[in-house]
């Protein structure tokens, strides 16, 4: 059985799942803008102000509202995908293209020549803001990190680690222990290892061991007769020893664990992570890194590598050997390898193992009283670091202002009207009159809530990441575009998630 949804009553279905979706999101824009409490069956109820999480989290009970807010949250998740940042913004920009494209289509307007226009009109405004594009300053960087997370904290402490590490892919967030937030950097190339024995462990939260020796041994290991030797040399003289292998016979990892425990040995096995590629790339680094062969049989002593100190955390291993010369040269490869990868996945991945390699790995240990209250501004910190990341790229002046500045250069109505709409929400969320401060803005003047003053915009911090802007107005338009010429919604009730937009 199928239902078919169209014309108006398609329209009034569309409308209600776009207010639903965005008025909740829009409540969170700005400085001023309102916390969202979120209840879930399978988590603990939390407080946030992050968009990404708000929109998530969004669902109804009717398949077709739900059925829309899916194709809305498409446009929001590829911001934050792309940006890390924006997705309020982006949902504001979507609700007002569409609902003012409504209009002229209920005036007998073409939507395809719409949609056509506004994608046109788009590129225009995506050009408009690379040419208020600037590079940011440091006071800039920190400026954004505290807007991002409206918390001046934060922005001091998330940009004096950016300033330090220069790559978010270098940067972890994660719960404090204590109420204090605080950070620490280790220098050395880092291992996401799922499954570590909690028994290696013996209570301790971390081992950490010095002067380790490396073996890296490709394929299915089934027995330690293929490293006996080298195994028996270990056990007997004490000294420390990890392998990485792509896979285990449980019972030898049952048996190393039971020689480190009974025996007093430091051997530890672990499974390289990832897969396909990505795995060969990190085979490729721990060789570098650990100056060692790469075997699949018949290893020997001349194939083991050496750090000077490892670091094993239940989910994490941090490898650092300051003996090591050729990780330059490595690094180097690496960079012009991604001048010539398009490919954004694998962009990141490379990115990552540079700045693994290149500046090691510092985290941000988020405290508060409560584990609610760790989780909101973990949330936080997030956000900047996102912000920051982007930002380090390219700014401009706040959203805002920047949008609405470029509106008063457009000519086609929708889009002059909808670019308006993000600064007067932030404006309504902290109880300010929009009217009387647009009016400042064409004065070159900007409303200031951290010194409640208007300052001229030539010398204000108030700035964003130019990238989260055109991101966001390029994913709004997109998902607005396509729900404009979209005449018909199928629901197909036998297969419950089948939906087509026709």
């Amino acid at each position: 059985m199928k239902q078919v949804l169209k014309g108006q009553e398609l329209k009034n279905i569309m409308l209600e799942a776009i207010d639903l979706m965005c008025d909740t999101v829009a409540s969170t824009l700005g400085p001023s803008g309102n916390n969202v409490l979120i209840n879930k069956d399978d988590e603990s109820v939390f407080i946030t102000n992050d968009g990404v999480t708000i929109a998530r989290s969004i669902e109804s009970e009717n398949k077709a509202i739900n059925s829309i807010l899916e194709i809305i949250k498409e446009a929001s998740l590829k911001t934050d995908e792309v940006v890390g940042d924006g997705t309020t913004t982006t949902l504001v920009l979507l609700q007002s293209i569409f609902k003012e494209g409504l209009k002229e289509i209920d005036k007998c307007k073409n939507p395809i020549v719409l949609k056509e226009e506004l994608l046109k009109e788009k590129d225009n405004i995506i050009n408009y803001i690379k040419e208020l594009e600037q590079k940011p300053t440091k006071e800039e960087i920190k400026s954004i990190a505290t807007i991002s997370s409206n918390d001046v904290e934060i922005g001091n402490l998330l940009s004096e680690v950016f300033y330090k590490m220069k790559s978010k892919y270098s940067i972890r967030i994660e719960e404090s222990k204590i109420e204090d937030t605080y950070y620490d950097i280790k220098k050395g190339y880092s291992l996401d290892i799922d499954n570590i024995p909690s028994l290696y462990f013996n209570d301790q939260d971390k081992i950490e061991l010095n002067d380790v020796s490396i073996l890296v041994f490709r394929g299915y290991l089934d027995s330690l007769e293929e490293i006996n030797l080298i195994i028996n040399d270990f056990i007997n003289t004490k000294k420390n020893l990890i392998i990485f292998v792509d896979d285990i016979n449980e019972m030898i990892e049952q048996q190393l664990i039971t020689f480190n425990l009974e025996s007093n040995t430091n051997i530890y096995i672990f499974k390289l992570p990832d897969y396909a590629s990505r795995k060969e790339a990190i085979v490729k680094d721990l060789s570098i890194v650990c100056n060692c062969n790469v075997k699949g049989e018949n290893a020997l002593f001349s194939d083991l590598g050496s750090i000077s100190k490892c670091i094993i955390k239940k989910e994490e291993i941090l490898i650092i050997n300051n003996k090591n010369t050729n990780i330059t040269k490595h690094i180097n490869n690496l960079k012009r390898q991604l001048k010539v990868t398009y490919d954004d996945y694998e962009k990141e991945f490379l990115l990552s193992r540079i700045a693994k390699l290149e500046k090691g790995i510092a985290t941000i240990y988020v405290g508060g009283i409560t584990k609610t209250e760790k989780k909101e501004r973990i949330m936080r910190f997030v956000d900047a670091l996102c912000a920051v990341a982007v930002a380090y790229n390219g700014v401009v002046i706040g959203e805002g202002i920047t949008f609405f500045k470029i509106s008063q250069k457009l000519t086609n109505t929708i889009m002059k009207k909808s670019l308006k709409i993000p600064f007067q929400k932030i404006m309504i969320n902290s109880g300010k009159d929009y009217k009387l401060l647009e009016q400042e803005i064409l004065n070159d003047k900007i409303y200031n809530f951290t010194t409640d003053k208007l300052e001229d915009i030539s010398n204000t911090k108030i700035i964003d990441p130019s990238n989260v802007l055109i991101e966001a107005i390029k994913n709004a338009t997109s998902i607005a575009a396509i729900l404009l010429t979209t005449n018909y919604l199928v629901i197909n009730e036998s297969l419950k998630k089948e939906i087509e937009l026709l």
